[in-house]
């Protein structure tokens, strides 16, 4: 090999790899640990057996090998590990999927942000609900998703079953997290709260947030809150809040509430309030007519 070709290729080992400097990403390693607990809470007998040539996978931050783009959120929520699993039961065909999020609040994250207020809503964990040959709930760490498919009589029978199996070993079902508990419930659309840990409503400097949906004679209010480290950040964020909507449309003070609370828009976002309270910052997309009783209500229900 020439002299010139080994400086070559001593040159491009210093180089920086084209991805950044990262070279290509690395599969994160999932504990043993991890993978037996998980194994631990697949429904087992009576009546349940795996496929011999289907045995149980793990993925974690390649699991977009398995689910796609769809990936990208459940790493954003903190995806600690999936198992999936394929069961054989007499005619039906079952799916087992089971999201370790290492955190009940991140599970009801990325569980709220696949569901909404239309789903047919069982009995099942901390909050469940189901659609043809589908099952999903949620409980503790854990978001778990079933699906049957094969003879339809039996379908239902066995995703009850196989869900009630997984509930039994994750241990005391509990009730959905709440996030934000202080939220007023007069007009609140049921299980139409969401947990949104990146740009939420477009605003990174918002995240973490949790937002709900209220109506009010047919008209949809979104009331957005924002939990700051301090109340001095709290403050920074509402200023950009009030800078952003002032470079693109109006800013104005709302008279006779008990803090400071200011009126926003612009032709794209539509009419906004937003207020600073303690470390929160709230915002309220589309307040109802005449919003003052709303908002009276909601400035006095914060609670840092």
């Amino acid at each position: 090999m020439s002299d010139t070709l080994l400086c070559l290729l001593a040159l491009c080992a210093l180089l920086p790899a084209q991805d950044g400097g990262q070279g290509p990403a690395k599969v994160a390693a999932i504990p043993a640990a991890a993978k037996n607990k998980l194994t631990a809470l697949l429904p087992g007998p009576p009546g349940f057996y795996g496929k011999a040539e289907a045995p149980a996978k793990f993925y974690s931050t390649d699991l977009s090998r398995y689910i796609g783009e769809r990936a990208d959120a459940y790493l954003d929520y903190g995806l600690v590990a999936l198992i999936h699993r394929e069961f054989k039961l007499s005619s039906v065909d079952l799916t087992v999927d089971i999201y370790d999020m290492g955190d009940p609040v991140r599970a009801f994250g990325i569980y709220a942000a696949e569901r909404s207020p239309d789903d047919l809503f069982i009995q099942m964990g901390a909050e469940g609900h189901v659609d043809i040959g589908s099952l999903t709930f949620l409980q503790g760490n854990y978001y778990v998703k079933l699906q049957a498919l094969g003879d339809n009589d039996n379908t239902p029978t066995v995703l009850e079953s196989a869900a009630k199996n997984i509930v039994s070993r994750i241990g005391p079902e509990g009730t959905a997290p709440q996030p934000v508990a202080w939220f007023p419930a007069e007009g609140q659309v049921a299980r139409s709260m969401k947990y949104v840990v990146k740009a939420p409503m477009g605003y990174d400097y918002l995240s973490p947030a949790t937002t709900v949906l209220y109506r009010f004679e047919g008209e949809d209010t979104t009331v957005l809150a924002s939990l700051a480290p301090t109340p001095g950040e709290a403050a920074s964020r509402l200023a950009r809040l009030k800078e952003h909507f002032a470079g693109s449309g109006t800013v104005t003070a709302v008279a006779g509430l008990p803090g400071e609370v200011w009126r926003s828009g612009n032709q794209k976002e539509g009419d906004v309030v937003c207020f600073a309270r303690g470390r929160y910052v709230v915002m309220v997309q589309a307040p109802p007519t005449p919003p003052d009783a709303f908002l009276h209500e909601l400035y006095s229900s914060v609670k840092d």
